[in-house]
């Protein structure tokens, strides 16, 4: 899954790319947009926390490159934007920024799986079979009969490339400021107000500290995923009139 700076730099983005008028309450989005994350806060958390924060369950941790399960996350979404987004009034920005870090997710993982499907291709590796990217997902799942840490490494890897640090980032809308301006507000059924609060404090302390140095690495295919993303999720979503819907 990608890291909060990635997901904050998407926001960021999205915002710039959508000007001014349709999202309202920048402080709402940004705080919807780190809120799936904030099961992490949850007392006595378990994976599953995170599996029904991210609309996944039943789907393997790295699964969405499984085609069964990726429309079964699409058909989730769709009920989540008709269930909370449309009826959440004043909050509508908060559901958005939620609905953005779910397809801000499910990219990244993609993204990583084709790199992986590349290499196995490469070194001979057939996906004719329409079965054969099921078994794949199982391949790099927490799944003990179908694990391989072969595949689950080279994963990992190549996903860690498309992070980025915050302070590498050039923020056009500071995340600080925006997380500061407003707390304690929930997602119905799945996240809490005290789990929300907790992340955002930690989130803040974590990744926006000004005394830490910069990486000196530029991360080219970082700022290229960032780019991406963001114009993707809008491509696939109808924003107009402050309104979001997915499209089908």
């Amino acid at each position: 899954m990608a890291a909060t700076p990635t997901h904050l730099a998407i926001a960021d983005r999205i915002c710039s790319l959508l000007g001014d008028g349709v999202i309202k309450n920048l402080p709402l989005f940004f705080g919807g947009n780190i809120a799936p994350d904030a099961v992490h806060s949850k007392q006595n958390y378990r994976r599953a926390d995170k599996d029904h924060s991210h609309l996944r369950d039943g789907i393997h941790l790295y699964g969405y490159g499984n085609p069964e399960s990726a429309r079964l996350l699409k058909n989730r979404v769709n009920a989540f934007v008709s269930n909370y987004y449309m009826t959440a009034g004043e909050s509508v920005d908060l559901y958005f920024g939620y609905i953005v870090h779910l397809l801000a997710d499910e990219l990244y993982m993609l993204s990583a799986m084709n790199q992986l499907e590349a290499h196995l291709i490469a070194g001979g590796r057939s996906f004719d079979d329409p079965e054969s990217r099921a078994k794949l997902a199982g391949e790099i799942s927490d799944d003990p009969q179908a694990y391989n840490p072969d595949y689950v490494g080279f994963f990992r890897n190549v996903s860690s490339l498309i992070d980025i640090e915050a302070i590498e980032f050039p923020f056009v809308h500071h995340p600080v400021d925006l997380l500061e301006a407003v707390w304690d507000y929930e997602i119905r059924d799945y996240v809490r107000v005290d789990e929300i609060n907790t992340n955002k404090r930690w989130v803040i302390n974590t990744f926006f500290d000004s005394e830490k140095p910069k990486s000196g690495v530029h991360h080219e295919k970082a700022m290229a995923f960032i780019d991406f993303a963001a114009s993707d999720i809008i491509n696939r979503l109808s924003c107009s009139d402050g309104i979001v819907r997915l499209l089908e």
